[in-house]
């Protein structure tokens, strides 16, 4: 005989079916406005359930539900007030700019703080989504708001860093410097902020301050070459000459770096006239040729024959340097007047004409002038400075005319 049920038993099935079906919603992607803090007067059991389901209501797409819900909260509350906000962020509305106002109405509401984050960030403002996601965290320690707030740090960090990068490339190294700077900010520890600030000061000629950032800058290939930049631009060629040699063999500009800072570490004791020679623009003709004696110091070995005494050099500082070069053919000057014109300006046409007898003197290939059909051809300025005269100098006495160029 089958058993029956009695009335009791039956009423106790349908209830517990009843608390089942009767489950309110759970909030999965919004915070949850009655975790505490808390701000405003202590809410009811009934009401805290009723914020909450209106909220996962929402989530669920049920806005009438969710209306429904809403209507047992008090009026004014700022829980109902973030409930409110919560609901309008899922419909898709823009509410940042009121989450602020709720939040400095309320400086202690977490849940809020968490919530202006999340609409910040969903507006694109990275800045203000970092700052309430750390005042949430420092709030509501316990809710994992640390890990969006490493994730806000990490996309603000890329962006300044971008920006900053694109207008150093524009040539705008203060703006560079100021993303750079607030790069650092957000991220004391990121390598890549530092590079960024020195590379800007660089270019603002700021050695000092460039210089007080050298220990932050990472010993890789990037770094080794910004810190020989730096020690460049103080003079310090030694150190630089350091720096480059310890880049990877295999590192695009090594050669040139090493090459440079090598070149720099010589004249570093070459005297005042040949430093003013380096930084003539136009060069005259007694500095190209201290330029030329200083270049090519094989070249007092291949002189030739005396020259007559040039009454115009006698009291120069260039004037042995002069004598090197007459001697060797490579400048002449007037042997019947005594004359070099050493105050003279070097035209491009002498520069070239120099340049073919400095080969010859040298027993060098002829050089190829930029015109005569050859893509390996030099360039001749349109106004002869120091610097392109001793670059087109090196090129012509090393035969490759490039120090790293393969052989």
């Amino acid at each position: 005989m089958a058993r029956e049920w009695t009335s009791p038993g039956l009423i106790l099935i349908a209830a517990l079916a009843a608390c089942r079906t009767a489950a309110p919603p759970r909030i999965t992607r919004l915070p949850d406005p009655t975790r505490p803090p808390l701000a405003g007067n202590p809410l009811t059991p009934a009401q805290v359930d009723a914020a909450q389901a209106a909220v996962a209501r929402a989530e669920a797409g049920d806005f009438d539900g969710s209306a429904a819900s809403r209507r047992s909260l008090p009026p004014g509350h700022p829980v109902g007030a973030l409930v409110g906000l919560e609901v309008r962020f899922l419909k898709g509305e823009k509410v940042a700019g009121e989450a602020l106002g709720l939040t400095k109405a309320n400086p202690g509401y977490g849940s809020a703080w968490a919530f202006l984050a999340l609409a910040a960030s969903g507006e694109s403002d990275l800045r203000g989504a970092l700052a309430a996601a750390r005042m949430a965290a420092s709030l509501q320690p316990e809710a994992g708001w640390d890990r969006m707030t490493r994730e806000f740090e990490s996309g603000l960090l890329a962006s300044l860093l971008a920006e900053g990068k694109a207008m150093l490339a524009a040539g705008d190294a203060q703006s560079a410097l100021s993303r750079a700077r607030e790069a650092s900010q957000v991220s004391p520890d990121s390598a890549a902020a530092h590079l960024l600030a020195v590379r800007a000061l660089l270019l603002l000629k700021d050695t000092r301050a460039a210089a007080a950032l050298v220990p932050a800058l990472p010993d890789t290939s990037e770094g080794l070459e910004l810190k020989g930049q730096v020690a460049e631009a103080l003079g310090q060629w030694d150190l630089a000459l350091e720096l480059y040699s310890r880049l990877p063999a295999e590192y695009p500009r090594r050669c040139e770096l090493v090459a440079a800072a090598r070149q720099g570490l010589r004249r570093s004791d070459a005297p005042p006239y040949l430093t003013r020679a380096f930084a003539a623009s136009p060069v005259d003709r007694k500095g190209l040729a201290a330029i030329i004696a200083w270049e090519v110091p094989v070249l007092g070995k291949a002189a030739g024959d005396a020259v007559p005494v040039f009454e115009d050099v006698v009291q120069l500082a260039e004037g042995r340097d002069i004598v090197i070069v007459a001697r060797a053919g490579v400048i002449p000057g007037d042997a019947i007047a005594r004359r070099f014109g050493p105050g003279r300006v070097v035209s491009p046409r002498e520069l070239g004409a120099a340049l073919q007898r400095l080969a010859k003197a040298l027993g060098k290939p002829a050089p190829l002038f930029c015109g005569d059909g050859d893509h390996l051809c030099l360039e001749l300025p349109e106004v002869v400075n120091g610097e392109t005269a001793a670059t087109l100098v090196r090129r012509v006495a090393g035969g490759s005319g490039e120090p790293c160029a393969q052989r």
